[in-house]
């Protein structure tokens, strides 16, 4: 179990097993706090309560303090030690709602025989559990859960692979694999040694939306400007070096910037060093912004550049270390990025959640008009819409899904849809019927409609940034900062993400997020004070991949030898004579499929990695020789 992160922790291991037998507890290290006397498995000072933890928690010093004063005694300088003090002190929930920052910690009281568990608020950092009846097995990830002879039989989850092709990724509680569940974000949950019931997560924390109508848009732009201040100062505590990814947009601009100022009034003159990643295909690189914003701030700036040949050499490896299959393209680049960032520092800022807080995404403005055809029936809206869409060229494809989503009058199923894979008009034709049901039934009436359920708010922008923090961030954006900065041993850190900001951000005014056409209207405000016009203004491009011209360019022949063979055809989830015709329409510039052939990838070299062979390390190299034999065949 260990083994197979040790790209989380290359800095220590260390392993306890209760006196009983009926607890072990394993620990992989990245040092960042404490190098001397920080190694987990953790205790109290008697050894009645131990830990084990992943993360940071950035308020520890302050909980330390309070902790001393309750009678507490510490023996290490490290955040790891607050949590089995603060076990002893609060409990498992009430310890959980003290931290601020970012964790997944497994605490085992021996005199009680219980295990809690316990995420982070917003679900930065992962734990994935699986239970038997009389085992239960948890880890920051999926393959460390894989070694044990129980799962060796593991299922695929039909249900996670439906969504997967769909939306680009699997909601908790599951994942692609029948049993092994992901702990959802703001949950705890206690096990308790002596029942064989299954444990059930409870929710400590959740973003509720009051907006307070009262507050002025200055008032409100001064207090998000030190609130952030205040929220990266906490973040910049490590005993190693420390840097920021600098993408070029608003949300890490602003970052690097506050970090400058505030590290130049603690004395620190030293440049803060930032990393950005870009393409060979120029159109699709945003190194030019991110320059202006580190020839601003003087940092000790470094890029990448990763072309077609990158990117597919390094997708079988990185295919493992994601667990599940990649939905996000620009999880390679991160990885290259983070793998060059190595070489110099440990942990990274980022500007991840920015968008999901303060209404970053076109998709929320153009979401806006849909109550301006509410009044059309269902059929008559899906024909119109749709078939207006079918008219528009293979460059349209932004325009056309626009108007493929807008063409559906169900809330749930429109907010999942906006940055799918495939249209809905697709998958009735593409997914065999089994994986259509799931669709429906598991999918959009047991997940996304319960999260938009729970949201305290009636508002559609509210519930749609509501349904983006509970399934597409949580279960997609923040796997892949996760896995590829941890897969690359650098702690990604998020400081838009910190559970105040997102309070914050839930209270404001809907007009200073979203209004008409203008999106993330106060923090683009306040980012003009740290960053040129030009580069907070401009249309909103994204981290995007140049995945069209690829796929129809160098990586044509792959594209086809891989989605195309008689092993990928016969998967069971797919009608092969729609597959083979949408590969070809796509490869042919007809219909321009770009994110549906890429989830087509990811998904069929996660089967090749993961339940053709049995998901270890060793199984990476055996899927590239395969492959690399296929494509010579193909050659010739």
């Amino acid at each position: 179990m260990l083994r197979a992160i040790v790209r989380r922790g290359p800095d220590g291991e260390g392993q306890w097993q209760s006196p009983d037998g009926n607890c072990w507890l394993g620990h992989r290290r990245l040092a960042i706090i404490d190098l001397a006397t920080g190694q987990q498995p953790m205790s109290n000072e008697d050894g009645s309560v131990w830990t084990v933890f992943n993360g940071e928690i950035y308020n520890y010093r302050t909980l330390r303090a309070e902790l001393i004063r309750c009678g507490h005694r510490f023996h290490t300088s490290s955040d790891t030690e607050v949590l089995v003090h603060g076990y002893e002190q609060w409990g498992g929930a009430g310890l959980a709602e003290r931290l601020q920052g970012i964790f997944a910690f497994a605490i085992y009281d021996r005199r009680n025989r219980r295990l809690y568990l316990a995420r982070d608020h917003l679900g930065v950092k992962p734990l994935y559990w699986w239970t038997d009846g009389d085992v239960l097995l948890f880890g920051s990830e999926i393959k460390s859960l894989l070694p044990y002879p129980g799962l060796r039989a593991r299922k695929v989850n039909m249900a996670g692979v439906a969504q997967f092709l769909v939306c680009r990724y699997v909601s908790r509680p599951h994942t692609m694999f029948e049993g092994i569940h992901k702990l959802p974000e703001g949950t705890w949950m206690e096990v308790d040694v002596g029942q064989a019931a299954a444990p059930q997560p409870r929710v400590y924390w959740d973003v509720r939306y009051q907006p307070t109508a009262a507050l002025s848009f200055d008032d409100a732009k001064e207090q998000l400007d030190g609130l952030l201040k205040r929220t990266i100062q906490m973040q910049l505590m490590s005993d190693v070096p420390l840097g920021a990814q600098l993408s070029g947009g608003v949300d890490s601009s602003v970052i690097v910037a506050m970090m400058d100022i505030l590290r130049r009034e603690s004395g620190v003159t030293e440049p803060i060093k930032t990393f950005s990643v870009g393409f060979d295909v120029e159109r699709f690189s945003e190194l030019r912004y991110a320059r202006m914003i580190a020839e601003r701030y003087g940092t000790e700036h470094e890029e990448i550049r990763v072309g077609y040949k990158d990117f597919i050499d390094a997708f079988p490896l990185l295919c493992w270390i994601y667990d599940e299959p990649i939905g996000e393209p620009p999880a390679i680049p991160t990885y290259f990025m983070c793998k060059k960032a190595k070489e110099k520092v440990t942990v990274m800022l980022c500007g991840e959640g920015a968008d999901e807080q303060f209404g970053g995404y076109s998709k929320y403005a153009f979401d806006q008009y849909s109550r301006y055809i509410d009044w059309l029936p269902a059929r008559a809206r899906r024909s119109l819409l749709r078939g207006a869409g079918a008219t528009l060229p293979f460059s349209a494809r932004r325009l056309r899904s626009i108007f493929e989503i807008l063409a559906l009058s169900d809330r749930a199923s429109r907010f999942t849809s906006w940055y799918g894979a495939f249209d809905t008009a697709i998958q009735a034709q593409l997914l065999n019927a089994d994986l259509r049901e799931a669709i429906g039934n598991r999918f959009l009436t047991e997940i996304a409609s319960d999260v938009i359920g729970n949201c305290d708010s009636n508002h559609p922008l509210d519930q749609f940034m509501y349904c983006d923090i509970h399934t597409r961030l949580v279960d997609d954006l923040l796997v892949k900062s996760d896995r590829m900065s941890m897969g690359a041993s650098i702690e990604a850190r998020v400081p838009f993400l910190d559970h105040h900001v997102v309070e914050f951000a839930a209270r404001l005014p809907r007009r200073y997020k979203v209004n008409g056409l203008r999106t993330k209207i106060l923090l683009k405000s306040l980012a003009e004070r740290y960053a040129p016009r030009e580069l907070i203004y401009r249309r909103k491009v994204g981290f995007t991949v140049p995945l069209s011209d690829w796929f129809v360019g160098p990586l044509r022949s792959y594209v086809r030898d891989v989605l195309l063979s008689d092993r990928c055809l016969a998967r069971g989830y797919w009608r092969p004579e729609v597959l083979i015709a949408t590969v070809n329409n796509h490869l042919d510039r007809k219909v321009d499929r770009e994110q549906g052939i890429w989830v087509l990838l990811a998904l069929e070299l996660w089967h090749r990695l993961y339940v053709d062979n049995d998901g270890a390390e060793s199984a990476i190299e055996r899927v590239k020789e395969d492959m690399q034999r296929s494509l010579l065949r193909a050659a010739a």
